[in-house]
C-alpha cells in the first residue's frame, strides 16, 4: 500500500508541475589563470558568455577571486553554456546596468576550454575594449604663449600634431558609455608620481583638468586633451620643492577607463588600457608622435564543468 501511495504521489508531482521545472538541467563554468588587477571598492568584474552575440551572465569575479585565482559558478542554463562560442570579462560598477559597455577580456571556446586576453577577435564581433583604442602623444608646451617659449622646454604631453593653424588629433577612442582619463607616471629621488592629466570625453575637446598649467596661460590651452607641467596645483598630492616645471623625459604616460562613480585625481583606476614611454632624450617638437601601446598583460582561462 505504501509503494502504491508513493506512486501516486510521484504521477500527481509530475502532473503539477511543468515541463520546465522538470527538465531543466543546470551547468558549471570555472575562471582561472587570472590575472587582474585588483578593483577598487564599488566595482567588479563579470563573466559573461556570448551566445550568438547575446551576454548571458554567470556571475561576478571578486578580489577575492583574484586571491585564489579561482571563480566557480553554477546553475547555468545548460544549453547556454553548452552553445556558447566565447566568452568575456566586463568591469562593472556596483548597481549598474550589465553589462556595461567596458569589454576587458575575450576567447572563443576551444572544445571546453577559453583562453582570455585583451587583443583578442571573436565571431560574435564583441571587441575589447584595447582592441577600439589607439593613441599617441607628442612633447611640446601647448598653452605657452609664443613670446615665452624660450621659458620652459620639455613640460608638456599632449595628444595632437601640428601647429596653431593645422592640428589634428592623436587619439582615436570609443566612447560609447566610456570615458577616460590620462596620466604621467613620473619619479622623483626613488618615489614615483601619479600625475593626472584629465578625464577625456572626446578626442577633439580639451580634459577637465588644467591644474598643472599657470593660470595666466590656461586660456591658451588648445581643444585637445593634454596638459603642461609648470607648478604646483593647489589641490590634490603636494610634490617635492622643484619638481616644477616637470621635464617630462623619462616619464610613463597611461591611459585608464572611468567608470561611473570613480572620482580620484591622485590615484589611476587600475586597469592601464594603454601605455608608452617618453624617451630620455627627447625634445619639444609638436609633429613628432609617440605610440600607446595596448596593455596585452591581462588574461584568464574559462573551463565548462
Amino acid at each position: 500500500m505504501k509503494k502504491i501511495f508513493a506512486v501516486l504521489s510521484l504521477s500527481l508531482f509530475l502532473i503539477n508541475c511543468s515541463e520546465t521545472d522538470v527538465l531543466i538541467k543546470t551547468g558549471k563554468l570555472e575562471v582561472t589563470d587570472l590575472n587582474l588587477p585588483h578593483l577598487p571598492d564599488g566595482y567588479n568584474y563579470e563573466g559573461w558568455l556570448l551566445v550568438d552575440a547575446s551576454y548571458v551572465s554567470v556571475g561576478k569575479i571578486t578580489n577575492d577571486s583574484i586571491n585564489q585565482n579561482l571563480a566557480r559558478f553554477s546553475n547555468i542554463e545548460v544549453n547556454d553554456l553548452a552553445d556558447a562560442q566565447s566568452f568575456a570579462i566586463t568591469v562593472e560598477s556596483s548597481g549598474s546596468a550589465a553589462p556595461s559597455n567596458y569589454v576587458l577580456l575575450v576567447g572563443n571556446f576551444n572544445g571546453t576550454s577559453a583562453q582570455l586576453s585583451s587583443d583578442a577577435e571573436i565571431p560574435s564581433g564583441v571587441l575589447p575594449l584595447a582592441k577600439r583604442l589607439s593613441a599617441a602623444f607628442t612633447v611640446q608646451t601647448a598653452t605657452i604663449p609664443q613670446e615665452d617659449m624660450g621659458i620652459y622646454s620639455e613640460n608638456g604631453i599632449w595628444f595632437f600634431k601640428g601647429n596653431p593653424d593645422n592640428r589634428e588629433t592623436t587619439i582615436q577612442f570609443d566612447y560609447e558609455g566610456l570615458q577616460y582619463q590620462a596620466w604621467l607616471r613620473k619619479s622623483y629621488e626613488n618615489t614615483y608620481y601619479d600625475l593626472n592629466m584629465g578625464v577625456i570625453t572626446s578626442d577633439t575637446l580639451s580634459d577637465n583638468w588644467k591644474g598643472f598649467t599657470l593660470p595666466s596661460y590656461q586660456n591658451n590651452t588648445p581643444k585637445f586633451a593634454g596638459e603642461d607641467f609648470l607648478q604646483q596645483p593647489s589641490t590634490g598630492t603636494t610634490y617635492p620643492s622643484n619638481y616644477f616645471p616637470l621635464n617630462v623625459s623619462g616619464g610613463e604616460i597611461i591611459i585608464t577607463p572611468i567608470l561611473a562613480g570613480y572620482n580620484n585625481s591622485t590615484t589611476p583606476f587600475p586597469i592601464y588600457l594603454l601605455k608608452g614611454n617618453v624617451p630620455e632624450n627627447v625634445t619639444n617638437d609638436a609633429n613628432q608622435t609617440y605610440p600607446l601601446i595596448i596593455n596585452t598583460n591581462f588574461g584568464a582561462k574559462a573551463i565548462k564543468q
